[in-house]
Order: structure tokens, then sequence, then C-alpha cells
């Protein structure tokens, strides 16, 4: 790709991403006539608006929300070429690289990582954040070597290799926990603070169901569609949430307490590999690690 079209699709997802030609200006360290420039060539070479003007300010048009989906993946696989250069230089090339969403990078991975790299010492695995619309949106040319997403999400060429199953736990301040370490009735909630998970859908279309079920109402306190922020306002006794149980682990507030639900919540981590592509040895070891880790943590 021409230099010029990097550069263009550079200023186009910073004004994108903050709205602000002043902001895009400072992160890209252009003037702000020089964003303005960019914006508009790669308008003119695209033939369409890419955003919407409205007194004085800026947001993404319809047709620059799609455009924005492929340029990021545009400039992912751009950046990525030094890495992989050097990767392979260095006899790396063979490095795992897995992608999952938010709560999956910070609740589940950093476990697995420290097992992995533990039982294989000098492996570097690559672990990437995205959201569950940019595994949709993924294009033919997808460069994880798996993807670990909630189901069912479902990644275009990409195909399901195995699950991972478990039950959401119940996380809020220790007097409400049941004694001796039973698990938390869903009828004990009636009425306590809650955080929500919308619009995680996944999760929380069954949260809702089993609550309605068991006819409780919750005062809900906020809604986040990260189930890391929910694990953190409950830390700082904001109120109470349903985790995954590899989040549940990540708390650290001596005055918070995690439980099984009864009756269960079951949901499940989808696990994914390019489509039509043999799994490399090194991917087989990294899964292995990663059910060793998830049923351990279960």
């Amino acid at each position: 790709m021409p230099h010029n079209n990097i550069k263009r699709l550079k200023a186009f997802v910073a004004v994108a991403e903050t709205g602000s030609v002043t902001e895009s200006a400072n992160r890209l360290a252009l003037t702000q006539s020089g964003v303005s420039r960019q914006i508009a060539a790669m308008e003119e070479e695209v033939g369409f608006a890419l955003f919407d003007r409205v007194r004085g300010r800026l947001s993404v048009s319809q047709k620059g929300a799609a455009f924005l989906r492929h340029a990021r993946r545009t400039l992912d696989v751009v950046e990525n070429l030094p890495r992989a250069a050097l990767a392979i230089a260095s006899g790396a090339e063979d490095r795992v690289v897995i992608a999952g969403t938010s709560a999956i990078v910070h609740g589940l991975m950093p476990f697995v990582v420290a097992n992995y790299t533990t039982e294989r010492p000098g492996a570097s695995p690559g672990i990437i954040m995205r959201s569950q619309q940019e595994f949709v949106d993924l294009g033919p040319h997808g460069h994880f070597d798996l993807i670990i997403a909630p189901a069912p999400t479902r990644p275009p060429y990409y195909d399901l290799v195995q699950s991972i199953e478990f039950d959401l736990y119940f996380a809020g301040p220790l007097e409400l926990l049941p004694k001796n370490g039973r698990e938390m009735p869903l009828s004990n909630l009636n009425g306590q603070p809650f955080i929500s998970l919308d619009p995680f859908a996944s999760y929380q279309e069954s949260v809702e169901r089993a609550l309605k079920k068991q006819k409780i109402d919750v005062q809900l306190t906020c809604e986040t569609s990260s189930m890391m922020t929910a694990a953190r306002l409950v830390d700082l006794g904001v109120g109470c949430a349903f985790l995954d149980p590899f989040v549940a682990r990540t708390l650290n507030n001596t005055a918070v307490g995690v439980r099984k639900l009864t009756p269960h919540i079951t949901h499940s981590y989808s696990i994914l590999t390019p489509s039509n592509t043999l799994a490399s040895e090194e991917v087989n070891n990294f899964l292995k690690c990663l059910n060793e880790v998830a049923n351990a943590l279960k």
C-alpha cells in the first residue's frame, strides 16, 4: 500500500476515535491542517464522505463507519509487519498469536500465559484484544492462530474447535455470602445493588431470564459492556455483579467474596482457529495449557 494511503488511514482512524482534529494532530505529530488534508484526500480517493460535519463537529458517517472497520484491519496488518519480520529473523516465527475479548484477555489469559511460559521456556505468545464486533467483521486475511470469544461469536473464516463451559459467579460484599462456602441462592439477591453487563448480551440475557424466573428484582447501579469494569466496580463497593470464574479471581478487595450461583447460570467461550488450516504444534501446546488452566479455575 502506498505510504500516502497509510498516512491517510491513520489520520482517518485517529479522528474517528478522538472526534477531534486537534487531538488527532497531537497523536500523529501533525498540524491540524495536515490532518484535515489527509482526511480530504482520503475522502476524494474513496468517493464518499467519511464524516458528517454538523456545526463544526465531526462524527463518523454511516459509510465512514463501514470503512473504519476495514481501515483498522489494514493498519493492524501493516503495523504488525515489523514484528513479524523480527520474529522471522529471530527464528520465532512460530509464535502463537491469540485474540480475545476484554474479559478473556484480562481474566483467563494471564493465568494461561503464566502456565504456558512455565511449560514452554522461551515461548513468547502474542495476546491481542478485540471486540466481538471486530471478530464478526474479520476479513479472509485474519492473522490470529486462535480466537477466544463468548459463544456464540463466530468470526468468518474461522472454525470452532472446542468450547470452555463455565458457571457464572456472584461477586459482592462478604456479608451477603452464605456461610460455610455454600453457593449463593439467586433468591438472596432481591433488592441488592447490581452492575449490569448490558449490552454484553451473551451473559446479560441469561442473567435476566434467571432473575425473572425467580421473580427477583435487583437495583441497577450501573451498566457497562466491560466485565473487567464490572469487577473493578465490585472491588470499589459500587455494587454486585455476575462474573466469569476467571475474572472473579482477579478481585483483590478482602471485603469482597465470590460464590457460584444456584440455580447455575452456564455460559461458554468459543475457541476458533483459521478455516482450512492445520494447527501448528505450538498452537496445540497452547491449547493444552489453556484447557489445564480453565479446568483448574472453573
